[in-house]
């Protein structure tokens, strides 16, 4: 049986970068293996994410943009992002410049299969895929499973997301301001808005975006798409390029990071991704930045940061409020961003925030909704 040093068991987000960032660190001589089966490395998403400096995949961004559009059906705000800039990966760009950023390490081995399982062990854990059995000193899994149990006390969403990359034969989009939510989209009860990158002014990811109790189909998703490009944007025609999609969930439920002895769970598994905005980009960077200094620390990758408990407590409050009162989520945002400066939003999203941001940003909001929500345990 064979054995590495590390053991990564999902070579999406998660897995690459947290490989990246092994191999750029002093551990970059240890052996890794990353196993995962999807050969065409799931080209169908991108990643998005607001900074103010540059990262280890820079080379993979196909746009970025200095400003963003927020807008309703009576309001339309162009928010100037400045020091920030929003940026976006393919995800067939993020794997290929990730691999390719992994390819001359001799050290970094490639599995194609599916993992049957993960077997803690006291000096290694064991990770069984196909036919092949292999052990880890230390194993990393960002495997989805299927939906853990929610306790009482927590609330949990589903973030659905359907996306199209479209072109059009004319004119159709301002390519240098990215629409962030435009809620000219029915909300149903809930908090749904659409979701432009513009690439070109004639080519454009057109993304519909939902926070709900409840599923939501494709083909609903897909009206949804039909009836903003052809009521908001005004096309009659346009030719889809792409397509993207999924459902996500979305809780304040806490995930547990240790899974035994020698394995610990790492992105959405790891609860990376974050509830309120279902962004996780940049929390994995830093979370694979964490997990390095923890081993070269401490000897193991388990002294990471929690989290400050006031940005969980208010990521509770907002699902609340979300799962509540989601039919006036609208409104809600488009005033939360009317009312603050853009980079107080994004620090406090980023939970970057310092108290008196957060004092600031909270006295946008309806007192009534979120001091009901806040009083629920």
């Amino acid at each position: 049986m064979k054995h590495y040093d590390f053991v990564l068991a999902g070579g999406g987000l998660a897995g690459l970068s947290l490989a990246c960032r092994l191999a750029r660190s002093p551990l970059g001589s240890k052996s890794m293996l990353i196993i995962d089966h999807d050969k065409d490395q799931q080209s169908d998403r991108t990643f998005s994410f607001w900074t103010t400096g540059s990262g280890p995949f820079d080379d993979a961004v196909c746009r970025s943009w200095r400003h963003m559009r927020v807008a309703g059906s009576c309001t339309e705000q162009r928010i100037d992002l400045d020091p920030y800039r929003y940026k976006t990966i393919r995800g067939r760009d993020f794997y290929r410049c990730a691999r390719g950023l992994l390819a001359d390490r001799p050290s970094i081995e490639f599995a194609d299969g599916h993992i049957d399982s993960i077997e803690d062990g006291e000096r290694a854990a064991t990770v069984r895929f196909d036919d092949n059995e292999v052990t880890g000193t230390w194993v990393f899994d960002s495997l989805l499973e299927p939906a853990q149990a929610m306790n009482n006390g927590f609330t949990r969403l589903k973030l659905t997301f359907v996306g199209w990359e479209i072109e059009t034969s004319e004119p159709s989009f301002d390519a240098d301001v990215m629409t962030f939510m435009d809620f000219r989209t029915p909300q149903r009860d809930d908090l749904r808005f659409i979701y432009v990158l513009p690439f070109a002014v004639n080519r454009a990811l057109v993304e519909y975006t939902a926070f709900t109790t409840g599923r939501i189909s494709g083909s609903e998703a897909r009206a949804a798409l039909t009836a903003y490009l052809e009521s908001v944007v005004g096309l009659q025609q346009f030719s889809i390029l792409s397509q993207e999609g999924g459902c996500l969930p979305v809780t304040d439920q806490p995930y547990p990071r240790r899974l035994g002895k020698r394995v610990m769970a790492v992105g959405i598994k790891g609860g990376r991704l974050k509830p309120t905005t279902g962004y996780a980009f940049t929390r994995v960077k830093a979370d694979s930045d964490a997990i390095v200094a923890s081993l070269l620390q401490r000897g193991h990758p388990f002294d990471v940061p929690q989290g400050e408990p006031s940005f969980r407590w208010l990521d509770s409050i907002m699902l609340r409020v979300m799962a509540k009162h989601g039919g006036d989520m609208h409104a809600i945002m488009e005033t939360f961003f009317a009312k603050n400066p853009a980079e107080r939003v994004l620090s406090f999203l980023d939970e970057e925030a310092t108290p008196l941001d957060i004092l600031q940003l909270m006295a946008t909001l309806p007192a009534a909704k979120f001091v009901e929500a806040a009083l629920l345990n």
